[in-house]
């Protein structure tokens, strides 16, 4: 029972930290870690969230867009610079109005 309940917590932190991709300003506090070979490991861990198993718990798709695009270091590159962010911000923003407008 125990160690139902403890998968059962890190998928809750999994999940958490996976939507929280989806914030832009989140991925500006991320920077501090986007060298470091046990980060890129977590990241490539989390892509179970994209299998629809797990995928049916994300309420922020964008977020899994993010995590694909983590995987690659041109992006974690880009994500250092604050113009980029800004410029991601304001995409994601549209479309989440674009969303809640449909």
């Amino acid at each position: 029972m125990q160690q139902l309940y403890e998968e059962y917590r890190r998928f809750q932190m999994d999940l958490e930290f996976v939507q929280m991709l989806a914030n832009p300003q989140y991925l500006k506090y991320l920077r501090q870690y986007i060298d470091d070979d046990c980060f890129i490991n977590y990241l490539k861990y989390l892509c179970y969230f994209k299998d629809p198993k797990y995928f049916k718990y994300i309420q922020y798709p964008m977020c899994i867009k993010i995590l694909d695009c983590l995987q690659n270091q041109e992006f974690r590159i880009m994500i250092k610079d604050d113009i980029f962010i800004d410029k991601l911000e304001e995409q994601i923003n549209l479309s989440f109005k674009y969303i809640q407008q449909s």
